[in-house]
Parts: C-alpha cells; structure tokens; sequence
C-alpha cells in the first residue's frame, strides 16, 4: 500500500516559483548572447592625436643658434647683424640648382604615374586605342610583305641549285665518265643536288598555289637544308677535281665554275636564312602589338589598380622627400627677433652642424622643459605646444617647438633632451622661474579609421581585436598606424562600419 503525500496549496506555488527560477537561470546559461555584458562599439573615422605631456619653467630668452639641415654651399645670404626679422623670413639660401632639376624630374614622374592610373581606370580615349590598332595592322602588313618577298628568294634559290646541277653534270660528263673511286663521289653527290633540287620545287610548288603562310615557312625550312646539302655536294665534286689525274685532267676554267657556284649557294643560303630570322621577329612584333591591344583594352584587374596605386604612393613619396630636401636649402627664422651674428660667407660649403646665424627673440621668455626618451623621438621643431601657466590659470596659451638639443640630460640616471618652446602673447607679469605645464602635440591624423586602443590586444608583433559577427565573436588580426593617446589609427583588417568589442559593462 502506498503512500500518498498531499501538498498545501502554499507548498505547491513555492514550488512553482522555483522551477520557474531555475528554468529561466538555465534557459538564459544555454541561450546567452555572446554580446551580453559587453560593451560594443562601431569602427568610425576621425582624428588620431599623439601627445606628450611635460611640466617645465619659464626662461629668460638667449641667443637661438640656427644650422642647416643638410650639407651645400652657400648662395645668398639675406640677412646682416642687427637686422630685425620675422618669424618666416628667410635669412640663407643654400644651391638649389641640382635639388630643383631632381624635384622637376620627380613631379614629371608623378604625373606620368597618374595619367597612366587614369588610363587604366578610365580606359583607353578612341585615339589611344586607334595608336595600338594601327601598330597591329602595321605588323600584319609587314609580316605579310615579307611572306610575298619570300616567294622571289625562293625561286631565286631554286635557280641556283638549278645552276649548281647542270654545272655538276657537265663536270661529270666531261670528266668522270669511270667509275673509279672520284667518278662514283661525284655521281653520288650529283644525284643528292638532283634529289634536293626536286625536293625543294616541291614545297616551293606548294607555297606558291597555296600562298599560306605555314606553307611558305616549311617551303624556307626546307630550302635551307637543300642549300646546306647542295653545298656540301659541291664542295665533294670540287675536291675530287683535285684528286689523283684529274688535278691535271679538270681545267682551271672549270674548276673556278665550281668555285663560284658554291660561293652563290653559300650566298643565297645566307639571304634565306636571313629571310627565316626576319620572318620570326617579324611575327613576334605582330604577336606582342596583338597582346598590347589587348591588354590596353581590357578591363582593369584589381592587382592592376593595386599596383598603379602604389606606383603613385612611390612617385609622392619621392616628391615629397625632394621638396623637403629643397625645403632644407633655405634657413628660416623660426621667431621674431634681431640677428646677432653671421658666420658665414658666400660659396662657403656648410655641414648640418655647423652654426649659421645667431637670432635674439624679441619675446623676453621661453619655456624650458626635459623631455625623456622615449616620448623625444615624437617630437620635433615646429610641432604646436598647449601652455598652461599655473600663475595663469585661466589662460591657455599657444607656442612651438623652437630648438631641441641634441646632447641628453641625465637626472635620477634617466636620460632626458631640453626642448625650447616659444610662444607669442606672453601675458603681463609672467616672470622668469613659473611653472609651465606643456602638451606638445607631436603627430596628428584626421579623418582615419581609428579605434580605442583598449580594444586592441598585442601579442608579440601581432595585433588583434574582437569583432562582432552575426552575433558571434571573433578575433580579427589588424595592422595599425599611428598610435595617438586614446586611439590606433587602422591601417588594414577592419573597416568603418565594423562592430568590436571595447571593453566590459
């Protein structure tokens, strides 16, 4: 007899309760969104800042000692001691001769990079096409003229072997009427120059009624050998001319006539071998206009584009360096201010270290400031620096990277380069000793795929971050550009619009 159990209605919603608990914990583990509880953001372009921040003092302006950048002779000089400048002026020239014709021929080859880009992208314009059109027609017509010329050395050949056989036969009859050893060596080479004779006729036969091409080429092939053969024929009748009685019993006369006929065999052999060579190139001239036609006619293949593009990128780039090196030949004043010395003359030949000319700022303060050195490699002359003054705290003032010294400064055995930055607008009551906290912007990127760098994982040399797929999560490997503070700039493996993960909620 069994037991029966009987459950309150209190025990029984409870129960309820807590399978639906565990059901919905168990449906939401085996049916979990991959994405939950992450944050996700989309790949987007914008700007990528690279930054170095430092805290440095307030200085009393010294005298800035400017050098070129690159070795050269000096050309002009513009400027004398104690003339005022601007910030921009030009103060020495170096020789641009040489630079400037580089720089020319570098912008000619950009062009002609971009016109043949543009070529490939747009197509051939009706005159173009109509130049590689004609170039294949020309080839044809060539190729065609010298298959019609090949008829006439043919026959012209044909003639000679024609000629060498009757000569070969008259020498027989008039002289080797035995069959001694010398009249069986020219009965058998007369019978060869007979039977080569004959083969020839025929294949010239045939490339004359058929005039095909394929004919005419078996039709010189075939001369070829007969005359080689014909040649060989001859020379054995005319040894034989100096054997044993018949070096007294042939005559001079006659054997001058073979002389003379192997000379013209040998002759018209040259022209029909050269007649074959001339054929062949001719048909690889035809072979490679066809393949220029088509080619310029075709559509463009990506790799194509791709390398067109390149090419370009290639032809900037050395454009861009040959600018720059023109750029160097002259020595700008980076500030306003007033030359206080130049120590340097026309013609003078000058090296990057050099000193050039003195300038005095005509603004009383610079700021200072130790850069380590790893963030000193980012920074160079020029570059645009954010000044916060703490006696100033409302002001944010803007300057630029004037001088970076080359020799290190070790504090604390950490080794570190003075910057000298200068700044326009300098507010009343600044004074020599204030603390300056400065934000060099060294490198900056606009409008680039970028993403958050805590979304970036390294691994070696090998970076890679987590992409959102069809709800699933992948690994994606990229290549990355310029590394600003907060973002990677992208060079390759994502693309805008793609959907990665940046972190945890």
């Amino acid at each position: 007899m069994g037991v029966k159990i009987k459950l309150s209605k209190t025990w029984i919603i409870i129960i309820i309760i807590i399978l639906i608990i565990v059901g919905y914990y168990i449906v939401k583990t085996v049916f979990k969104n991959p994405t939950d509880n992450l944050i996700i953001e989309k790949v987007q372009k914008g700007e990528v800042l690279q930054e170095v921040s430092e805290t440095g003092s307030v200085k009393a302006t010294e005298d800035i000692t400017l050098s070129f950048k690159s070795i050269g002779k000096i050309d002009k000089i513009d400027v004398a001691v104690g003339d005022d400048v601007k910030k921009g002026d030009i103060l020495a020239e170096l020789d641009s001769s040489q630079s400037s014709a580089q720089l020319q021929a570098a912008k000619a080859a950009l062009d002609s990079a971009n016109t043949q880009y543009n070529k490939l992208v747009n197509g051939l314009t009706q005159e173009d096409i109509k130049t590689y059109q004609d170039a294949v027609v020309s080839a044809k017509q060539d190729l065609s003229n010298a298959y019609s010329g090949a008829l006439n050395t043919l026959n012209n050949a044909y003639t000679n072997i024609y000629n060498a056989y009757n000569v070969a036969v008259s020498i027989q009859n008039n002289y080797f009427v035995t069959q001694d050893p010398q009249g069986i060596q020219v009965s058998n080479a007369k019978a060869d120059i007979n039977s080569n004779m004959q083969n020839a006729q025929s294949y010239l036969n045939i490339a004359e009624k058929s005039m095909v091409p394929s004919d005419i080429d078996t039709a010189v092939s075939q001369m070829i050998l007969a005359l080689n053969n014909v040649y060989d024929d001859v020379d054995i009748v005319r040894t034989q001319c100096d054997q044993g009685i018949y070096y007294y019993k042939v005559t001079n006369t006659d054997k001058a006539i073979l002389d003379a006929q192997k000379t013209a065999v040998n002759t018209v052999l040259n022209s029909i071998t050269a007649l074959q060579q001339n054929i062949a190139s001719l048909k690889i001239t035809l072979q490679k206009s066809q393949d220029n036609l088509s080619l310029q006619t075709a559509n463009a293949r990506p790799e194509d584009i791709a390398l067109s593009q390149s090419q370009i990128k290639q032809a900037q780039a050395n454009v861009d360096a040959l600018q720059s090196q023109l750029n160097d030949n002259y020595l700008i004043s980076p500030i306003d201010g007033k030359i206080t010395d130049v120590n340097i003359k026309k013609g003078q030949v000058v090296s990057p270290s050099q000193s050039v000319i003195n300038l005095l700022s005509t603004e009383p303060f610079q700021i200072k400031v130790d850069i380590y050195e790893q963030d000193i490699v980012n920074v160079k002359v020029g570059d645009d620096v954010k000044i916060n003054l703490v006696a100033f705290p409302k002001e944010t003032f803007l300057g630029k990277v004037l001088l970076i010294d080359p020799a290190e400064t070790i504090v604390d055995n950490v080794v570190y380069y003075n910057v000298t930055i200068e700044f326009p607008n300098q507010p009343d009551g600044i004074r020599s000793g204030m603390t300056a906290d400065i934000t060099i912007e060294a490198n900056k990127k606009d409008n680039v795929l970028r993403i958050p760098k805590n979304a970036v994982t390294q691994i070696d040399s090998t970076q890679t971050v987590q992409v959102v797929k069809n709800g699933k999560i992948e690994n994606a490997t990229i290549t990355t550009g310029l590394e600003g503070n907060d973002y990677f700039e992208v060079t390759s493996g994502l693309k805008e619009g793609d959907q990665i993960v940046t972190g945890k909620e």
